[in-house]
């Protein structure tokens, strides 16, 4: 089956899921790049700087292509078909370093307090639990680690070895003070 690694704009989703896929000898799948290519996006965002998918026609899409074999990446969990995927990483980062990674690739600072904002309230892991289900979503905080050491976990994770990444391991709020840098 396929596995879906999801996670704020700038947690290093692509990095991870290109590495992984290598690793694994799966084809990688960049699902923005697939909205894009087929015309599946509803318009553009000009505040955001962002394409407005069309989900449902990028998971109709997904849903005849998709081989099982494949490493997804994309931040719209709603756009993978339930039934194609095994497991669910979703990447965690420290708000402030994702930040900063935020403002090197240039976003405006709507995008950058929008991103922060939902990497503060776990936006994109609550969604993968409505759309998948707590039982194949894992969290993986990715602040200090190199791709290497985090598609090690992913793996560790998909040998079913993963207990300590279920949802809920990672609370920015709780820990307030590791947020700021202050341990």
């Amino acid at each position: 089956m396929a596995v879906l690694i999801t996670g704020t704009p700038g947690v290093g989703k692509t990095s991870v899921a290109q590495s992984l896929a290598s690793t694994l000898g799966k084809k990688y799948v960049d699902v923005a790049k697939l909205a894009a290519e087929n015309n599946l996006v509803k318009g553009f965002d000009p505040e955001l700087q962002a394409y407005i998918v069309d989900t449902s026609s990028v998971r109709a899409l997904l849903e005849e292509i998709l081989t099982c074999n494949e490493v997804v990446d994309t931040h719209i969990v709603e756009c993978v078909p339930k039934r194609k995927v095994t497991h669910v990483i979703v990447l965690r980062l420290n708000p402030l370093e994702l930040k900063k990674r935020l403002e090197a690739r240039g976003y405006p600072n709507r995008k950058i307090a929008a991103n922060v904002e939902a990497e503060v309230l776990d936006s994109v892991l609550i969604d993968a639990v409505k759309w998948f289900g707590e039982r194949k979503v894992f969290e993986v905080d990715t602040t200090g680690k190199s791709v290497g050491e985090i598609v090690n976990i992913v793996r560790l994770v998909l040998e079913g070895k993963g207990r300590n990444f279920k949802p809920g391991n990672v609370n920015w709020l709780e820990n307030f003070y590791y947020l700021l840098g202050k341990t």
